[in-house]
């Protein structure tokens, strides 16, 4: 092994190479630098497999040095040594590549040895990271809990962090071992977010430890600037790593702090909101529309206040509302509605706090009475006549010219009028709203499929079958079952 020592400090620089030396490691040659400059001329000349090397220079400092050797042989292994009041600097080694970075008052023979073995394992890595499978698909049943990649217990103490970052992040972890810290392996949960499980030390009461634990994730979060989801301790890394994920949603709701502790959740809480999405979906059926919204607040209040940690069950949750509103106005579907149900899905899962979620559900519910989707007293005299006999005659009506008969006035006006008043052909809202007064008989009644269809005006199965699926994109059978 080939070793480059740069330092603007004589003294250090030769107790670095006279400590390697005594290592009794096999050690090709160590050669030593007392600028960035100097090393730059030095490493070409060398081609140093290691360098270790001080931030602050004259002339070249350390991160230009780094970034060199970074543009032109990213496979070699950099040391960044620094202080405490260099610490933006040593976050700019991070960002630049740097493999590690070495407080200076933790630099001894010990850690030296510890540096030699790291770079020695970062050229003959054992398993790539990127070879893994996504640690989410294990939660998610497709993968078995028998192969999860890291094990299930451990005798070693140790605790899990989660963070946004790539899944080749290897050669950044082994700076971030210290006197507390003994080792780190990496996994990804999924494509977005990595998982480290330390292992340290245990030195010190379990209350210490912790309080290191936490430094470590603060120091971690200030360094990749980005928010830490933290296990807690466990002996189970299976439950640490999907306790140090669930963590991370709670940045969901508090969006200063940068560690957040794993805690679970009461199964009370996790019921209330589900019977609360009940109540909502039963009051938009119902078309008592401001109890529905009294509902939707008490439903984002408890979320608030309990933070809940499974964020799919929250975005299914207001999902489901927009799914409700959608089946319940079926008779007002068309393309525009459509588009409403789709885009607002799409924007709460792309939510980012609980925050963009209420936004979107009061976006919705603005856009559907701007639409007179939910509140039909905007429309005429007539259209509101037309209305209320499709409610008492859907079963037996069979046109729209019966309807204008019935309000006395010319079919063809009516129509015209209906399709602007409403936003679709009267023959439209007819189908949708026997398809909806299917739903309703499918899911709350025992009539099988025929005798529903025959409810709601349709004798032959086969074309009632064909209207709902175009309808709805389902077969009525899934209702049913």
């Amino acid at each position: 092994m080939r070793i480059l020592i740069v330092d603007d400090e004589l003294p250090i620089r030769e107790w670095l190479k006279m400590s390697i030396e005594n290592l009794k490691e096999t050690i090709d040659d160590v050669k030593v630098a007392s600028n960035g400059k100097e090393a730059w001329d030095l490493f070409q000349e060398m081609k140093p497999d290691l360098v270790i090397t001080d931030i602050r220079m004259p002339k070249m400092d350390g991160l230009e040095l780094l970034r060199q050797i970074k543009a032109h042989h990213p496979g070699v292994y950099v040391v960044m040594l620094t202080s405490h009041s260099e610490f933006e600097y040593a976050r700019e080694a991070i960002r630049n590549n740097a493999n590690e970075y070495v407080l200076k008052t933790e630099v001894t023979e010990e850690a030296l040895a510890q540096i030699l073995n790291n770079c020695r394992r970062s050229n003959n890595p054992s398993k790539k990271v990127k070879d893994m499978p996504y640690l989410r698909e294990f939660y998610q049943g497709k993968k078995s809990k028998e192969h999860f990649p890291c094990g299930i217990h451990s005798e070693d103490p140790f605790f899990i962090v989660a963070f946004k970052g790539s899944k080749n992040q290897e050669s950044s972890i082994d700076g971030h071992l210290n006197s507390f810290i003994k080792k780190i392996e990496h996994f990804s949960y999924d494509e977005n977010i990595s998982i480290w499980i330390c292992f340290y030390k245990n030195n010190y009461s379990t209350g210490a430890n912790y309080g290191e634990a936490i430094s470590f994730s603060t120091h971690l979060a200030t360094l990749k600037e980005t928010s830490i989801g933290f296990s807690g301790f466990t002996l189970d890394t299976y439950q640490g790593c999907w306790r140090a994920r669930q963590a991370l949603n709670r940045g969901f709701y508090e969006d200063k702090q940068r560690v957040f502790v794993y805690q679970e959740n009461h199964q009370e809480s996790i019921d209330k909101i589900k019977n609360t999405r009940k109540k909502i979906i039963s009051m938009i059926n119902k078309e008592r529309q401001e109890e529905a919204e009294d509902y939707i607040q008490d439903l984002i209040e408890e979320i608030e206040k309990e933070k809940i940690l499974d964020l799919e069950l929250i975005h299914s949750c207001f999902q489901d509302i927009v799914d409700g509103y959608k089946v319940a106005k079926l008779e007002f579907s068309n393309q525009e509605m459509e588009e409403l149900c789709k885009k607002t899905k799409a924007n709460m899962l792309a939510a980012k706090s609980i925050k963009d979620l209420k936004k979107e559900m009061t976006l919705f519910i603005q856009e559907l009475k701007g639409t007179m989707m939910i509140s039909p007293e905007g429309y005429s005299t007539y259209v509101k006549m037309a209305i209320a006999y499709v409610s008492n005659n859907y079963r037996e009506m069979d046109s729209a010219s019966e309807v204008a008969g019935y309000i006395n006035i010319n079919p063809d006006y009516f129509s015209r009028l209906f399709k602007s008043e409403v936003g679709v052909t009267f023959n439209h809202y007819l189908t949708n709203y026997r398809v909806q007064k299917a739903i309703e008989l499918l899911t709350k009644t025992d009539l099988k499929v025929y005798e529903v269809a025959e409810k709601v005006g349709y004798t032959n199965l086969s074309y009632f079958s064909r209207v709902f699926k175009k309808v709805t994109g389902v077969n009525p059978f899934f209702y049913k079952n």
